[in-house]
Protein backbone atom coordinates (compact mmCIF):
# COMPACT_ATOMS: atom_id res chain seq x y z
CA UNK A 1 0.00 0.00 0.00
CA UNK A 2 1.23 3.52 -1.19
CA UNK A 3 -0.05 6.87 0.21
CA UNK A 4 1.36 10.35 -0.46
CA UNK A 5 0.36 13.08 -3.15
CA UNK A 6 -1.29 16.44 -3.70
CA UNK A 7 1.26 17.37 -5.56
CA UNK A 8 3.33 15.92 -8.63
CA UNK A 9 6.84 15.92 -6.09
CA UNK A 10 4.98 13.17 -3.28
CA UNK A 11 2.91 11.64 -6.14
CA UNK A 12 5.32 10.67 -9.04
CA UNK A 13 8.37 8.98 -6.69
CA UNK A 14 5.48 6.67 -5.41
CA UNK A 15 4.59 6.05 -8.54
CA UNK A 16 8.06 5.52 -10.18
CA UNK A 17 8.34 2.07 -6.91
CA UNK A 18 4.77 0.96 -7.56
CA UNK A 19 5.60 0.64 -11.73
CA UNK A 20 8.82 -1.14 -10.55
CA UNK A 21 7.31 -3.50 -8.03
CA UNK A 22 4.44 -4.17 -10.50
CA UNK A 23 7.12 -5.54 -13.11
CA UNK A 24 8.03 -8.31 -10.60
CA UNK A 25 4.36 -8.75 -9.93
CA UNK A 26 3.57 -7.16 -6.52
CA UNK A 27 0.03 -5.90 -6.33
CA UNK A 28 0.16 -2.09 -5.55
CA UNK A 29 -2.91 0.22 -4.31
CA UNK A 30 -2.81 3.82 -3.55
CA UNK A 31 -4.41 5.91 -0.76
CA UNK A 32 -4.71 9.69 -1.54
CA UNK A 33 -7.94 11.98 -1.64
CA UNK A 34 -10.17 13.67 -4.22
CA UNK A 35 -8.36 17.26 -3.59
CA UNK A 36 -5.02 16.03 -5.11
CA UNK A 37 -3.30 15.30 -8.22
CA UNK A 38 -3.62 11.44 -7.11
CA UNK A 39 -7.05 11.05 -7.61
CA UNK A 40 -6.61 11.81 -11.33
CA UNK A 41 -3.31 10.27 -11.83
CA UNK A 42 -3.26 7.50 -10.13
CA UNK A 43 -6.24 5.96 -11.85
CA UNK A 44 -4.73 6.42 -15.54
CA UNK A 45 -1.81 4.71 -14.07
CA UNK A 46 -4.44 1.50 -13.95
CA UNK A 47 -3.68 0.93 -9.42
CA UNK A 48 -6.77 0.64 -7.28
CA UNK A 49 -6.68 4.42 -5.64
CA UNK A 50 -8.45 4.10 -2.33
CA UNK A 51 -9.75 8.31 -1.10
CA UNK A 52 -9.65 9.01 2.16
CA UNK A 53 -10.57 12.35 4.79
CA UNK A 54 -7.69 14.13 5.63
CA UNK A 55 -6.75 17.82 5.67
CA UNK A 56 -3.63 19.92 6.13
CA UNK A 57 -3.02 21.84 9.94
CA UNK A 58 -2.89 24.94 7.92
CA UNK A 59 -4.77 28.32 8.46
CA UNK A 60 -7.09 29.52 11.32
CA UNK A 61 -7.58 27.67 14.39
CA UNK A 62 -11.12 26.30 13.78
CA UNK A 63 -9.37 24.85 10.57
CA UNK A 64 -6.78 22.78 12.59
CA UNK A 65 -9.54 21.61 14.02
CA UNK A 66 -11.42 20.49 11.47
CA UNK A 67 -8.14 19.37 10.00
CA UNK A 68 -7.74 17.16 13.01
CA UNK A 69 -11.48 15.80 13.01
CA UNK A 70 -10.71 14.81 9.48
CA UNK A 71 -7.58 13.00 10.30
CA UNK A 72 -9.63 11.29 13.03
CA UNK A 73 -11.62 10.40 10.25
CA UNK A 74 -9.45 9.47 7.97
CA UNK A 75 -7.62 7.15 10.35
CA UNK A 76 -10.92 5.21 10.55
CA UNK A 77 -10.86 5.46 7.00
CA UNK A 78 -7.21 3.37 6.94
CA UNK A 79 -7.85 0.87 9.31
CA UNK A 80 -11.08 -0.49 7.42
CA UNK A 81 -8.24 -0.48 4.13
CA UNK A 82 -5.73 -2.33 5.82
CA UNK A 83 -8.09 -4.86 7.56
CA UNK A 84 -9.84 -5.83 4.20
CA UNK A 85 -6.56 -6.01 1.88
CA UNK A 86 -4.08 -7.04 4.30
CA UNK A 87 -0.58 -5.11 2.59
CA UNK A 88 2.52 -6.40 3.61
CA UNK A 89 3.79 -3.21 3.85
CA UNK A 90 3.31 0.69 3.63
CA UNK A 91 5.18 3.20 1.25
CA UNK A 92 4.31 7.04 2.42
CA UNK A 93 5.89 9.74 0.05
CA UNK A 94 4.90 13.05 1.83
CA UNK A 95 2.07 15.05 2.06
CA UNK A 96 -0.70 15.33 4.42
CA UNK A 97 -2.78 12.45 3.52
CA UNK A 98 -0.12 10.43 4.74
CA UNK A 99 -1.04 11.48 8.21
CA UNK A 100 -4.18 9.25 9.05
CA UNK A 101 -2.26 6.06 6.93
CA UNK A 102 0.52 6.09 9.40
CA UNK A 103 -1.70 6.53 12.44
CA UNK A 104 -3.62 3.60 11.06
CA UNK A 105 -0.42 1.37 10.10
CA UNK A 106 1.04 1.58 13.37
CA UNK A 107 -2.36 0.58 14.93
CA UNK A 108 -2.59 -2.42 12.63
CA UNK A 109 1.69 -3.29 13.33
CA UNK A 110 1.88 -2.69 9.56
CA UNK A 111 5.59 -1.67 8.66
CA UNK A 112 6.06 1.49 7.02
CA UNK A 113 8.82 2.51 4.59
CA UNK A 114 8.90 6.66 4.64
CA UNK A 115 10.38 8.24 1.72
CA UNK A 116 11.35 12.00 1.75
CA UNK A 117 11.62 14.34 -1.21
CA UNK A 118 12.97 17.34 0.27
CA UNK A 119 16.23 18.35 1.74
CA UNK A 120 13.56 19.62 4.68
CA UNK A 121 11.48 17.48 5.19
CA UNK A 122 8.06 17.75 5.45
CA UNK A 123 5.81 18.46 8.90
CA UNK A 124 4.18 14.76 8.41
CA UNK A 125 7.46 12.63 8.18
CA UNK A 126 9.23 15.32 10.67
CA UNK A 127 6.42 14.38 13.43
CA UNK A 128 5.96 10.99 12.73
CA UNK A 129 9.13 9.54 11.40
CA UNK A 130 9.11 7.34 14.41
CA UNK A 131 6.26 5.15 13.83
CA UNK A 132 8.66 4.20 10.30
CA UNK A 133 10.85 1.38 9.99
CA UNK A 134 13.03 2.83 7.41
CA UNK A 135 13.32 6.33 5.83
CA UNK A 136 14.83 6.57 2.46
CA UNK A 137 16.36 10.10 1.89
CA UNK A 138 16.70 12.37 -1.13
CA UNK A 139 19.30 14.61 0.37
CA UNK A 140 21.77 13.73 3.38
CA UNK A 141 21.19 16.91 4.55
CA UNK A 142 17.74 16.15 5.69
CA UNK A 143 19.30 13.49 8.10
CA UNK A 144 19.34 15.20 10.93
CA UNK A 145 15.61 15.48 11.44
CA UNK A 146 15.24 11.98 11.81
CA UNK A 147 16.38 9.00 13.98
CA UNK A 148 19.79 8.32 12.14
CA UNK A 149 19.92 4.59 12.88
CA UNK A 150 16.91 4.20 10.21
CA UNK A 151 18.09 6.23 7.12
CA UNK A 152 19.42 5.68 4.22
CA UNK A 153 20.39 8.26 1.34
CA UNK A 154 18.98 6.80 -1.60
CA UNK A 155 18.17 9.64 -3.57
CA UNK A 156 14.85 10.65 -5.45
CA UNK A 157 13.95 8.31 -8.21
CA UNK A 158 13.42 9.47 -11.50
CA UNK A 159 12.08 7.99 -14.97
CA UNK A 160 13.75 5.72 -16.78
CA UNK A 161 13.31 7.45 -19.95
CA UNK A 162 15.49 10.78 -18.25
CA UNK A 163 18.60 8.22 -17.66
CA UNK A 164 18.67 6.74 -21.10
CA UNK A 165 18.27 9.48 -23.78
CA UNK A 166 21.54 11.17 -25.30
CA UNK A 167 22.21 14.52 -26.30
CA UNK A 168 22.25 12.80 -29.75
CA UNK A 169 18.73 11.64 -29.47
CA UNK A 170 17.63 15.20 -27.59
CA UNK A 171 19.13 17.51 -30.70
CA UNK A 172 17.99 15.60 -33.58
CA UNK A 173 14.37 15.04 -32.06
CA UNK A 174 14.07 19.15 -31.61
CA UNK A 175 15.86 19.97 -34.87
CA UNK A 176 18.82 21.63 -32.74
CA UNK A 177 22.36 21.91 -34.45
CA UNK A 178 25.39 20.33 -32.34
CA UNK A 179 27.07 23.82 -31.70
CA UNK A 180 24.03 25.73 -30.79
CA UNK A 181 23.90 26.72 -27.21
CA UNK A 182 20.21 25.30 -25.86
CA UNK A 183 18.97 27.35 -22.51
CA UNK A 184 15.68 25.16 -21.18
CA UNK A 185 12.92 27.40 -19.26
CA UNK A 186 10.82 25.49 -16.86
CA UNK A 187 8.31 26.62 -14.40
CA UNK A 188 6.92 22.61 -13.87
CA UNK A 189 2.89 21.63 -15.11
CA UNK A 190 1.65 24.75 -14.46
CA UNK A 191 4.58 27.53 -15.70
CA UNK A 192 5.69 30.54 -13.22
CA UNK A 193 4.76 33.45 -14.23
CA UNK A 194 8.28 35.35 -12.74
CA UNK A 195 10.05 33.23 -14.80
CA UNK A 196 7.93 34.16 -17.68
CA UNK A 197 8.56 37.68 -17.56
CA UNK A 198 11.87 37.27 -16.75
CA UNK A 199 12.65 35.22 -20.14
CA UNK A 200 10.30 38.16 -22.29
CA UNK A 201 12.84 41.04 -20.10
CA UNK A 202 15.98 39.24 -21.22
CA UNK A 203 14.58 38.26 -25.07
CA UNK A 204 16.12 42.13 -26.39
CA UNK A 205 19.19 41.71 -24.27
CA UNK A 206 19.95 38.33 -26.11
CA UNK A 207 18.74 39.07 -29.39
CA UNK A 208 22.77 38.88 -31.02
CA UNK A 209 22.60 35.43 -28.92
CA UNK A 210 22.80 32.17 -31.62
CA UNK A 211 21.29 30.34 -29.04
CA UNK A 212 17.80 27.77 -28.97
CA UNK A 213 15.33 28.90 -25.89
CA UNK A 214 13.09 26.39 -24.68
CA UNK A 215 10.76 28.16 -22.42
CA UNK A 216 8.11 26.22 -21.01
CA UNK A 217 5.56 28.80 -19.98
CA UNK A 218 2.60 26.76 -18.29
CA UNK A 219 -0.40 25.66 -21.07
CA UNK A 220 -2.63 28.60 -19.69
CA UNK A 221 0.28 31.01 -19.90
CA UNK A 222 1.47 30.15 -23.32
CA UNK A 223 -0.66 32.62 -25.76
CA UNK A 224 0.37 35.88 -23.65
CA UNK A 225 4.11 35.02 -23.87
CA UNK A 226 3.45 34.17 -27.70
CA UNK A 227 2.09 37.77 -28.40
CA UNK A 228 4.52 39.64 -26.24
CA UNK A 229 7.53 37.87 -27.69
CA UNK A 230 6.94 37.96 -31.24
CA UNK A 231 7.75 41.89 -31.19
CA UNK A 232 10.73 40.99 -29.46
CA UNK A 233 12.39 38.42 -31.62
CA UNK A 234 12.66 41.17 -35.36
CA UNK A 235 16.61 40.26 -36.16
CA UNK A 236 17.39 38.18 -33.91
CA UNK A 237 20.15 35.58 -33.66
CA UNK A 238 17.84 33.33 -31.08
CA UNK A 239 15.82 30.23 -31.78
CA UNK A 240 13.07 30.94 -29.14
CA UNK A 241 10.47 28.24 -28.50
CA UNK A 242 7.63 29.32 -26.31
CA UNK A 243 5.84 25.48 -25.47
CA UNK A 244 2.84 24.91 -23.53
CA UNK A 245 3.77 21.44 -22.46
CA UNK A 246 6.50 19.12 -22.94
CA UNK A 247 5.48 15.72 -23.48
CA UNK A 248 9.32 14.89 -24.24
CA UNK A 249 11.23 16.14 -21.32
CA UNK A 250 13.49 13.46 -21.00
CA UNK A 251 14.67 14.67 -24.85
CA UNK A 252 15.09 18.36 -23.64
CA UNK A 253 17.28 17.63 -20.58
CA UNK A 254 19.27 15.02 -22.72
CA UNK A 255 19.74 18.73 -25.21
CA UNK A 256 19.69 21.18 -22.80
CA UNK A 257 23.24 22.91 -21.66
CA UNK A 258 21.69 24.99 -18.70
CA UNK A 259 18.62 24.97 -17.37
CA UNK A 260 16.47 27.42 -15.20
CA UNK A 261 13.65 26.28 -13.12
CA UNK A 262 11.76 26.23 -9.54
CA UNK A 263 13.25 23.94 -7.50
CA UNK A 264 11.19 21.31 -6.28
CA UNK A 265 12.79 17.86 -5.30
CA UNK A 266 12.07 16.00 -8.43
CA UNK A 267 13.74 18.74 -10.52
CA UNK A 268 16.73 18.74 -8.47
CA UNK A 269 16.91 15.11 -8.98
CA UNK A 270 16.22 15.11 -12.57
CA UNK A 271 18.89 17.88 -12.99
CA UNK A 272 21.11 16.08 -11.08
CA UNK A 273 20.52 11.93 -12.77
CA UNK A 274 21.95 13.82 -16.05
CA UNK A 275 24.64 16.38 -15.31
CA UNK A 276 22.53 19.31 -16.21
CA UNK A 277 23.43 22.84 -14.22
CA UNK A 278 20.65 25.28 -13.85
CA UNK A 279 19.75 28.47 -11.91
CA UNK A 280 17.44 27.83 -9.60
CA UNK A 281 14.50 30.26 -8.82
CA UNK A 282 13.04 28.72 -5.71
CA UNK A 283 9.03 28.99 -5.31
CA UNK A 284 8.72 31.45 -2.59
CA UNK A 285 5.58 30.68 -1.26
CA UNK A 286 6.67 26.83 -0.53
CA UNK A 287 5.81 25.18 2.18
CA UNK A 288 8.31 26.28 4.82
CA UNK A 289 10.76 27.45 1.95
CA UNK A 290 11.59 24.02 1.48
CA UNK A 291 12.59 24.58 -2.44
CA UNK A 292 15.47 27.55 -0.98
CA UNK A 293 16.92 24.43 1.13
CA UNK A 294 16.37 21.82 -1.93
CA UNK A 295 18.35 24.70 -4.10
CA UNK A 296 21.30 25.28 -1.72
CA UNK A 297 22.48 21.66 -1.54
CA UNK A 298 22.72 22.33 -5.39
CA UNK A 299 24.27 25.70 -4.69
CA UNK A 300 26.68 24.23 -1.88
CA UNK A 301 27.79 21.81 -4.24
CA UNK A 302 28.67 24.11 -7.18
CA UNK A 303 25.94 22.74 -9.63
CA UNK A 304 23.40 25.46 -9.51
CA UNK A 305 23.05 29.36 -8.86
CA UNK A 306 20.42 30.61 -7.01
CA UNK A 307 18.03 33.51 -8.04
CA UNK A 308 15.10 35.13 -5.66
CA UNK A 309 11.85 35.06 -7.10
CA UNK A 310 11.86 38.99 -6.33
CA UNK A 311 14.71 40.05 -8.56
CA UNK A 312 14.67 36.92 -10.97
CA UNK A 313 13.39 39.65 -13.74
CA UNK A 314 15.89 42.31 -13.18
CA UNK A 315 18.89 39.57 -12.60
CA UNK A 316 18.22 36.33 -15.10
CA UNK A 317 19.38 37.74 -18.48
CA UNK A 318 23.16 38.82 -16.93
CA UNK A 319 23.29 35.40 -15.44
CA UNK A 320 22.26 33.21 -17.92
CA UNK A 321 24.52 35.12 -20.66
CA UNK A 322 27.32 35.14 -17.88
CA UNK A 323 27.31 31.24 -17.79
CA UNK A 324 25.67 30.24 -21.11
CA UNK A 325 29.60 32.29 -23.00
CA UNK A 326 31.81 30.49 -20.14
CA UNK A 327 32.23 27.12 -21.53
CA UNK A 328 34.89 25.93 -18.52
CA UNK A 329 32.33 27.46 -15.72
CA UNK A 330 29.48 25.43 -17.32
CA UNK A 331 31.57 22.65 -17.85
CA UNK A 332 32.62 22.60 -13.91
CA UNK A 333 29.01 22.96 -12.90
CA UNK A 334 27.91 20.08 -14.88
CA UNK A 335 30.34 17.96 -13.51
CA UNK A 336 29.53 18.79 -9.62
CA UNK A 337 25.83 18.41 -10.97
CA UNK A 338 26.20 14.64 -12.25
CA UNK A 339 28.63 14.25 -8.94
CA UNK A 340 25.88 14.67 -7.08
CA UNK A 341 23.28 12.68 -8.48
CA UNK A 342 21.74 9.53 -7.76
CA UNK A 343 20.47 7.91 -11.28
CA UNK A 344 20.33 4.33 -9.38
CA UNK A 345 17.77 5.57 -6.62
CA UNK A 346 14.86 3.45 -7.54
CA UNK A 347 17.15 0.48 -7.78
CA UNK A 348 18.17 1.16 -4.46
CA UNK A 349 14.59 1.59 -2.62
CA UNK A 350 13.05 -1.57 -4.75
CA UNK A 351 16.19 -3.53 -3.51
CA UNK A 352 15.69 -2.20 -0.18
CA UNK A 353 11.96 -3.00 -0.43
CA UNK A 354 12.94 -6.49 -1.11
CA UNK A 355 15.31 -7.38 0.89
CA UNK A 356 14.42 -5.94 4.02
CA UNK A 357 12.97 -8.18 6.80
CA UNK A 358 9.37 -6.43 7.49
CA UNK A 359 7.72 -9.18 9.07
Amino acid sequence: MLAGGGTGGHLYPGLAVADRLRESGVACRFVGTSRGLEARVVPQRGYPLHLIHARGLAGRPWHKLWAVLHTMWGVYDCLGLISRHRPQLLITTGGYVCAPVLLAARLRKLPILMLEQNALPGKVNRKLASLARRICLSFEESRRFFPADRCVTTGNPVRQEILQATRAEGRQHFGIAEERRVLLVTGASQGAASLNQAVLRALPLWKDKAWTIMHLTGPNHLAEVEEKSRPLLADTLLDYRPIGYMAEMHLALAAADLAVARAGASTLAEFTAVGLPSILVPYPFAAEKHQDYNADTLVNRGAALKLDDSAVVELLADTVASLMEDSQRLGKMAEASLAGGRPQALDQIVELIEKEPWG
